[in-house]
């Protein structure tokens, strides 16, 4: 986030204070950046940002005042201008270590015992009580219906066995992931084996953070558009543009609408799916961002919209995704109020903490969890935030950038969590926080067919910062769910 200040400053002939910087950090940087460089200063100080929001208090309230856009971009925690690989055999060793870490710091603040080292555990004698902390390297069932795990932490690896006498606890288990760090509450059976008693998830905790804003503010939340396939819905989507532009009636909500998100998949990409050219109606991926963005720039300017990476995008594959580049949206990068960013990222709208990914990692989730399915992806998205991490399996139906600073785990709690990808929407709540999956704006393609998959197709979810609750204006009928 610093970063991004001092580079917007730079960009207005002014350079930021650390003070002045620590203050920003709390306000609309750019805002305030644009009402300083009509003041004929160089060096922005921490006075200069206070006279400004008191100016700001002191003006008479208006509509405009009071829909005073309110967020913060969490740039730590985006990969975009980030080099954390030298794409050698040891970044992929700390981008392991580094989640481990992460991980079970988090656990040692959930465990309530006596944590030790696997590398302790095999000195300790047969029948006492020990708890680990370990990464699962290796899953398997034994003859006798047992669950077996292979797991290590940095000081080595160990054997531990779950015993199949408990159904309902057992079928949970089994549901452990390889990958997946987690907590052991164990007895010793040999040196190199432990009998399991409970298994503890790194988890959520029931925090709740409360809303700054005082009156109705909405985030519309898109995603998976698709431009240049033949499915792409250009009618609806048409329709959507004018919409939140105001022209089609519902004024009350469409005036508090402040905030756009778009979860990914800006367009369909060329090779990125067996005889995807047939399916194409624009084979030019320069071409496809080009009427993508001939639409986002009908948009009013007095929304702020927040543009992530997808895997149809024309960026890398692996996870995490860097923003898409510039020379694939120009026009895009212009604008102010237009935030390109990678996936994951996290942004603050109004004291909410936003969690955005596209997705393609909970694919796994739905292949190994017993009752995950496409058109539930809330399911998977709650099975992240148990295991505090967006990719609980390294290479499993996604790939990881081998990186030194892993940044798909979920050190922060989301209030709210946002993904696309599975062209399904979905809403629920897991504890405090709201999950959320976009709608598309795709017919169904012959994939979903074979997979029996059906799209929800053209909704746009509305969510109200102030009350947190949920809207839903379909494109497709024209009509409030």
């Amino acid at each position: 986030m610093n970063q991004e200040i001092i580079k917007y400053a730079r960009e207005n002939n002014l350079i930021i204070t650390e003070k002045a910087l620590r203050l920003l950090n709390n306000y609309n940087y750019k805002k305030i950046i644009e009402k300083l460089k009509g003041k004929e200063i160089l060096f922005v100080k921490e006075n200069d940002i206070l006279k400004i929001q008191n100016e700001k208090n002191q003006k008479e309230e208006n509509f405009e005042e009071n829909f005073e856009n309110n967020f913060i971009i969490l740039d730590k925690y985006d990969i975009t201008n980030k080099n954390y690989s030298q794409g050698s055999v040891e970044d992929f060793h700390k981008l392991f270590i580094d989640k481990y870490n992460t991980i079970s710091q988090i656990l040692k603040n959930r465990l309530n015992c006596e944590y030790t080292t696997i590398e302790n555990a095999k000195n300790l004698i047969k029948n006492q009580k020990v708890d680990i902390i370990g990464m699962v390297y290796e899953k398997r069932m034994s003859k006798n219906e047992n669950l077996i795990l292979d797991v290590d932490d940095p000081t080595g690896r160990i054997k531990l066995v779950i015993l199949n006498k408990d159904e309902e606890k057992f079928e949970k288990y089994k549901q452990t992931l390889t990958d997946n760090v987690l907590g052991f509450k164990c007895n010793v059976l040999s040196k190199d084996m432990l009998i399991v008693n409970e298994i503890i998830y790194p988890d959520i905790p029931l925090e709740k953070n409360k809303s700054t804003t005082t009156i109705d503010k909405y985030i519309a939340i898109i995603g998976d558009t698709h431009v240049g396939s033949k499915l792409f819905l250009e009618k609806e989507f048409a329709k959507f543009i004018d919409w939140i532009n105001g022209e089609n009636g519902q004024k009350e909500i469409i005036e508090k609408i402040k905030y756009l998100i778009i979860a990914g998949d800006l367009v369909d990409g060329v090779g990125i799916y067996p005889d995807q050219y047939d399916e194409l109606a624009i084979t030019d991926v320069f071409k496809q961002y080009e009427l993508f963005e001939d639409y986002i720039l009908k948009i009013r300017e007095n929304i702020e919209i927040f543009i992530i990476s997808g895997n149809h995008d024309a960026v890398r594959l692996s996870d995490p995704q860097p923003a898409i580049d510039k020379k694939y949206l120009p026009r895009l990068y212009t604008k102010k109020n237009i935030h390109i960013m990678g996936s994951p990222s996290w942004v603050i709208f109004d004291g909410l903490k936003t969690l955005m990914y596209h997705g393609a990692s909970l694919h796994g989730i739905y292949a190994e969890i017993k009752g995950m399915q496409m058109d539930k992806p809330d399911l998977a998205m709650k099975e992240v935030l148990i295991r505090r991490d967006l990719m609980p399996q390294y290479g499993h139906r996604q790939t990881f950038v081998p990186i030194e600073k892993n940044l798909m785990t979920i050190n922060e709690i989301p209030d709210i969590f946002i993904t696309a990808d599975v062209h399904h929407h979905a809403y629920s709540k897991y504890k405090n926080t709201h999950l959320i999956c976009s709608s598309c704006w795709q017919s169904t393609t012959k994939y979903q067919i074979e997979k029996g998959h059906v799209p929800t197709i053209a909704k746009v979810l509305l969510f109200n910062l102030k009350d947190e609750t949920l809207l839903i204006k379909d494109f497709e009928e024209d009509k409030n769910e």
